[in-house]
C-alpha cells in the first residue's frame, strides 16, 4: 500500500503540471508584450520592460479601427443573443414541463447543433449565401454569423436559469391575472437575471476572439483584434512582440469575463418555493 506521503506527492505534480499548461502560453505573452529588449544568448527572461510595444500599435490607425471594431461587434453580438435566448430559454426551461416537453427538449438539443461544426464549416457553408444576398464584408452579416455560435452558448446558461425557478411562481401570477409578459418582467428576469448575465458574457467572450469567419466573411471591409494578430505573426514576416501587445486586449478582457462568469454561476441560486 503506497505512503500517503508519496500520493500526496503525485497530486501536487499533476497539479502543478495542469496549473504550469494553463499558465505558461500567459506568462509567455505578457513577457512578449512588455520586453523592450532580449538578447538571445539570455532568451529565457527579459533585459528590459516598457511600453513601447503598446505605443506603436495605439498610433496605427488600423488596429484602432480594429479594435474598436472588435468590442463594437461583440457587444452587438451579447445585445441580440441575449434578446433571442431570453424568450427561448423561458420556453425551454419554465416550460418544459408541459405536454409538449419532450419537443422543446430535442429542440433544445438541435440548436446546440453549431457547437459540434467547425467555425471553418459555418464560415465556408455561409459564404456562397452571403454573396448572393449581398452581406458579405458587412457588418449585420458579421453580427448574424457570430450569432450561429453565440446563441447556443447563451441559451445553456440561460435555461439552466430558468430550470430552477420553482413553476409554482409562475401559477400563481397567473391565478393573479398577471399576463406573460408581466411574469417575465416581475418574476423571472430578477431571478435569472445571473443566468442571461453569464450567458451574454460567453456570447460577448466567443465574438471578441473569433478569428475565422471575420477572416471568411467580413475582411477586408471589417478587420479585428485576432485579423491584426494574425497579419503581426503569418505570411514571411514574424512581430511576436506587437501581436503579444495586441493580444493583450484579447486576453485580459477575456480573463475578466471569466472571472465574472464564475462569480454570477456561483450567485445565481434561485430560493424554492415554500421556503
Amino acid at each position: 500500500m503506497p505512503k500517503r506521503s508519496d500520493s500526496r506527492w503525485v497530486d501536487w505534480l499533476v497539479i502543478g503540471l495542469v496549473v504550469w499548461l494553463i499558465l505558461f502560453p500567459v506568462v509567455v505573452v505578457f513577457l512578449y508584450a512588455f520586453a523592450t529588449k532580449w538578447f538571445p544568448s539570455h532568451w529565457w527572461w527579459p533585459q528590459e520592460f516598457g511600453i513601447n510595444w503598446f505605443r506603436k500599435i495605439l498610433t496605427s490607425n488600423n488596429i484602432v479601427t480594429a479594435m474598436l471594431n472588435s468590442y463594437l461587434i461583440a457587444a452587438v453580438v451579447t445585445l441580440a443573443t441575449i434578446g433571442v435566448t431570453f424568450p427561448a430559454a423561458y420556453v425551454f426551461g419554465a416550460r418544459t414541463q408541459g405536454n409538449n416537453g419532450s419537443f422543446i427538449q430535442l429542440v433544445e438539443g438541435f440548436s446546440n447543433i453549431p457547437l459540434a461544426f467547425p467555425t471553418i464549416t459555418v464560415g465556408i457553408g455561409l459564404l456562397p449565401f452571403y454573396a448572393k444576398i449581398g452581406l458579405l464584408s458587412s457588418f449585420p452579416g458579421v453580427v448574424l454569423a457570430h450569432m450561429i455560435m453565440a446563441v447556443p452558448y447563451a441559451l445553456r446558461a440561460m435555461v439552466s436559469s430558468f430550470l430552477m425557478v420553482p413553476p409554482e411562481y409562475e401559477e400563481a401570477a397567473r391565478n393573479l391575472g398577471a399576463s406573460r409578459a408581466l411574469i417575465l418582467r416581475k418574476i423571472y428576469l430578477p431571478l435569472v437575471w445571473p443566468g442571461m448575465m453569464a450567458g451574454g458574457i460567453f456570447a460577448f467572450s466567443w465574438s471578441l476572439n473569433e478569428f475565422v469567419l471575420i477572416l471568411l466573411l467580413g475582411y477586408p471591409n471589417i478587420e479585428t483584434i485576432p485579423v491584426q494578430v494574425y497579419q503581426f505573426v503569418g505570411g514571411y514576416y514574424l512581430h511576436p512582440q506587437q501581436a503579444a501587445a495586441l493580444g493583450l486586449f484579447l486576453l485580459v478582457p477575456t480573463l475578466a469575463l471569466m472571472f465574472l462568469v464564475e462569480r454570477t454561476v456561483k450567485s445565481s441560486a434561485v430560493v424554492p418555493a415554500g421556503a
